[in-house]
């Protein structure tokens, strides 16, 4: 019997999971930025603007869903890392912080569940009447951090931690952190200006800290300077679901019925993962590498050329897995952790 872990059936919907505009840092409108990724042959963004939760179903037609989001962020009262033999560097390269990306489960729910107005550091006075928001210190710490992710499950949204390498998250930061969703694996942005923000590797200390939940996504963090498509469509979020329908969407993105991958065209994607007779069997777009990642180790993988279909045991001793394709000009795509014990056949 064929146990499906990516779903069968449905449509695939390429998405943006981190996106900025005109309502915060961006130099584009949402309407502008739509355009732009349609054209690209996306189909969903996450409007993720700084402290401000707007609801854009105005946006949304048959071919485009825009997801009703915001990114937080909360820094170090002072540096945790000293300054490098003297130098002046400033206050800002040295300071810690963490930056959660909040998705709606309802797109018309717009309540601010972790802020307070005072704390808006860009929130307009035009949007008083819009963003509705709880008060809260922000704290720079896993107890304060913890809080904002308890407050926003309970408010009804998904919480994803973004560009752990950018924030200067150290393991002692992230490995202690309660009810995530997501981690941004790869924030397009960020990586073009740092080289560093690929990080499946963080992923994997999560899970094997716990975070047994925990799933992994891509975006662009894409502000758009010049009004242009600089840093777009590197970092993509493919969500499978029957209707291009925002509970639908949702629903998916939660259960983990996605993948994610990256390049600006044509990333290499998964046609069809499942299990069947205790074997992992893998169906995809044209790829020279398939690889098993068990515990944060690589340890089994196909290498050659154009490969679209690959197949390997389920092994007990893996305890969970996850499978990553990587293509001939090194994009990868990703799924998250499986655990063996819910697929094996005895």
């Amino acid at each position: 019997m064929k146990k499906y872990l990516l779903p069968e059936n449905v449509n695939w919907y390429r998405a943006n999971m981190h996106c900025h505009t005109v309502h915060s840092d961006g130099q584009m409108t949402p309407e502008e930025v739509k355009e732009l990724y349609k054209n690209h042959g996306y189909s969903i963004i996450a409007y993720s603007d700084h402290e401000i939760l707007l609801d854009h179903s105005d946006l949304n037609d048959k071919d485009f869903l825009a997801i009703t989001s915001c990114e937080y962020s909360v820094n170090e009262a002072e540096p945790s890392f000293p300054q490098i033999f003297g130098a002046d560097t400033g206050r800002w390269p040295r300071v810690k912080c963490y930056h959660f990306n909040i998705f709606s489960k309802d797109p018309h729910n717009t309540f601010q569940p972790a802020t307070s107005k005072e704390q808006h550091w860009i929130l307009k006075e035009r949007y008083k009447d819009v963003c509705k928001c709880d008060g809260l210190e922000r704290v720079y710490s896993v107890e304060g951090a913890n809080e904002i992710i308890k407050r926003c499950n309970e408010a009804g949204f998904l919480v994803q931690l973004n560009h752990p390498y950018w924030s200067l998250n150290e393991r002692e930061d992230y490995i202690n952190l309660k009810g995530l969703w997501g981690l941004e694996i790869l924030n397009y942005g960020t990586e073009l200006e740092t080289g560093s923000e690929y990080c499946p590797y963080i992923y994997d200390d999560m899970i094997r800290h716990g975070m047994y939940d925990l799933k992994c996504t891509m975006g662009d963090d894409n502000h758009n300077p010049g009004k242009t498509g600089r840093y777009c469509f590197g970092g993509s979020t493919f969500i499978g679901a029957k209707e291009l329908e925002y509970g639908q969407v949702m629903d998916a993105l939660e259960k983990g019925e996605f993948y994610c991958a990256s390049g600006e065209d044509d990333p290499p994607q998964f046609k069809a993962l499942y299990v069947e007779d205790n074997i992992i069997k893998i169906d995809c777009s044209p790829v020279n590498s398939v690889f098993v990642n068990a515990y944060g180790r690589a340890d089994r993988n196909i290498l050659g050329k154009d490969i679209t279909h690959a197949e390997f045991p389920l092994r007990e001793s893996d305890v969970y897995f996850r499978i990553t394709i990587r293509d001939s000009r090194g994009n990868n795509a990703h799924t998250h952790t499986y655990f063996v014990k819910d697929l094996i056949e005895k």
